[in-house]
């Protein structure tokens, strides 16, 4: 047993001993490194260490939670979270934190992510590729993170372990003209499968292919959908899985239980695996993660649980707590028997959509969204990538699109992106039927 575990399970007995029924402390020990750059140079690089734990207590199925950093005021900081306890209403969904004592995996996070030496050569391994396809005069600016922390819990009800977790991202996005933009990222757990030019590469292919666009025209399209902007969709469809999204009526998955959501070949999952930036062998209440299939085959089998949300539905956690709502981790489609070339050669006429921004919902319980997409809109005409577009908006209803796709590629992709793409999944090439676009001004 670690000091910093022996710390982290003195918050919690601290907290017991001044009356709470349950707690939980959890303490995250993290080194992180951040690069942004701009007009094909490093504006900043910036290095911090930071450890704080986050402390959750129920008092009479009252729950309050606070963050302590670097230990200090622990004890003051206790006694205020149980006296805010003691005012606070009473939560009727909670049904008591996750019990039972578990052995877990040992985390295989990269310790070459703890100290990362010389962080700028990636982004400019992914600047050059960029310049290589798109040519020179490009402009191209991003950032590159990187995190490595060592994870220690400690639980009243039992469960207690240490977990180390990696990550390192790049999101470019490249411009070939003012309106002509291309967006890459390449995310991983591990240096090793880390490859920044694969990122600059495809931000400056789309860059130099987006050149020229036109005012596309309103209608219903044939759509191909990059993995990037993919990654936007499986977020919203993991986070309607959660079970607190159907007990507040916020998820279009509201009484299908069993029932056929989308077409016999979609097969989606929740998976922290080892590859993934969301890796981890516990969730937020010690309970052990594992790889849950919620839509089989185009039937939804399951919600995402903590012990809380499992209780009401008189079914077991399936490790994705969150404390307070069930969270997916890192969602992945299963890959598809056609190549993202076949894929192409289908759509006689229609579009391909590489990226999106500014997704917001007019009613989230029918599922009824637009979202605007960007970094290259392209026209397909007889299965080749034509015309660029602009002022296009994607207004259509989320499980209608997922009921109407009809083709899935081989070739998967690892994507996340902060301002969409969260959380992590590993998104193949997808063709939906009969996406409505409409103009975005």
């Amino acid at each position: 047993m670690t000091d910093m575990l022996s710390k982290t399970e003195d918050i919690m007995k601290k907290a017991k001993t001044l009356g709470a029924d349950q707690v939980i402390a959890k303490t995250t020990v993290g080194k992180y490194r951040q690069v942004r750059f701009s007009n094909n140079q490093v504006d900043i690089t910036v290095a911090w260490n930071d450890y704080s734990t986050d402390v959750a207590l129920a008092w009479k199925k009252r729950v309050v939670a606070t963050t302590i950093h670097n230990f200090d005021g622990v004890d003051a900081s206790i006694k205020q979270l149980m006296k805010l306890a003691k005012i606070s209403q009473e939560n009727p969904t909670f049904g008591g934190f996750a019990q039972g004592s578990f052995r877990y995996p040992k985390g295989k996070a990269d310790r070459k992510l703890e100290n990362l030496e010389k962080p700028t050569e990636y982004v400019f391994e992914a600047i050059e590729a960029a310049k290589k396809e798109a040519g020179g005069k490009i402009d191209s600016g991003g950032i590159l993170f990187t995190k490595f922390e060592d994870v220690y819990l400690a639980s009243s009800e039992g469960p207690a372990g240490v977990d180390s977790r990696s990550a390192i991202e790049l999101s470019i996005r490249a411009f070939s003209e003012r309106e002509a933009s291309g967006h890459g990222v390449e995310c991983c757990s591990t240096l090793k499968d880390f490859k920044p030019a694969r990122a600059g590469a495809k931000a400056g292919k789309i860059a130099k292919l987006a050149k020229g666009p036109k005012v596309g025209d309103e209608g219903v399209y044939d759509v191909i959908f990059d993995p990037l902007i993919h990654g936007s969709l499986l977020g919203v469809w993991g986070g309607m899985v959660s079970a607190y999204s159907v007990l507040v009526q916020t998820s279009v998955f509201v009484d299908k239980l069993g029932k056929r959501v989308a077409p016999q070949t979609i097969t989606l999952k929740d998976n922290p695996a080892a590859y993934s930036m969301s890796n981890r062998v516990f969730d937020d209440e010690g309970v052990p993660t594992e790889m849950n299939t919620f839509i089989d085959h185009g039937v939804l089998k399951t919600y995402l649980h903590n012990a809380s949300t499992a209780k009401m539905f008189k079914t077991k956690t399936t490790g994705n707590a969150g404390l307070i709502y069930p969270t997916p981790w890192n969602i992945e489609m299963e890959a598809g028997e056609a190549s993202k070339d076949e894929l192409f050669a289908n759509v006689k006429r229609g579009l391909y959509l590489t990226n999106t921004w500014y997704t917001r919902f007019q009613n989230s319980a029918k599922g009824d969204f637009s979202t605007i997409p960007r970094d290259g809109i392209f026209m397909i005409e007889k299965g080749e990538v034509g015309q660029s577009l602009k002022d296009l908006r994607l207004s259509d209803n989320v499980l209608t699109m997922l009921g109407n796709i009809s083709a899935v590629s081989k070739e998967r992709q690892h994507v996340h992106w902060w301002g969409e793409a969260d959380p992590p999944s590993l998104a193949p090439y997808i063709l939906i039927k009969n996406v409505h676009m409409t103009h975005s001004k």
